[in-house]
């Protein structure tokens, strides 16, 4: 019991220190396509994200949704983890790719078209895990933003 007292006294005079404020996205300030083949798709995305918390998150554990002219691509995957910076505003570069499966053949033509026009618009949709020291969070999130291909 003297046990269970203590950790709870414990947990109670820490909880002070994990105060946790929600962390910003600011908003996209680029995007570039880096490889857009047959196989599949990759982009590095550069936004500008606010952590307002005095200790590092680490961004990891996507479950993201990747979309060109608001059609659905499949699902991306995040090439690294991304660490926020703490206090601070910052520009992260956010390197990101989707594999097509064989049920995506058919929107190769529909890439080409937009390659051929000059831009595209390349939108992300989902959530992502942010991790500080001991705790997770699961953070939605979804952006648009036009990409200059010539």
């Amino acid at each position: 019991m003297t046990r269970f007292l203590v950790a709870l006294l414990s947990i109670a005079l820490f909880s002070g220190c994990t105060n946790y404020s929600e962390v910003e996205l600011l908003g996209v300030r680029d995007a570039q396509l880096t490889r857009f083949d047959a196989k599949g798709l990759a982009a590095v995305v550069t936004v500008e994200v606010h952590n307002p918390n005095p200790f590092r998150i680490k961004v990891m554990d996507p479950d993201v949704d990747l979309y060109v002219n608001d059609i659905a691509l499949g699902k991306a995957m995040l090439d690294s983890t991304i660490v926020l910076l703490p206090n601070s505003t910052q520009l992260y570069t956010v390197p990101l790719h989707t594999t097509f499966t064989n049920g995506q053949a058919g929107l190769l033509p529909l890439l080409l078209t937009s390659a051929l026009s000059g831009s595209m618009k390349l939108g992300v949709k989902g959530t992502v895990v942010g991790k500080a020291r001991s705790l997770r969070k699961r953070f939605p999130f979804e952006v648009e933003h036009r990409v200059d291909l010539r």
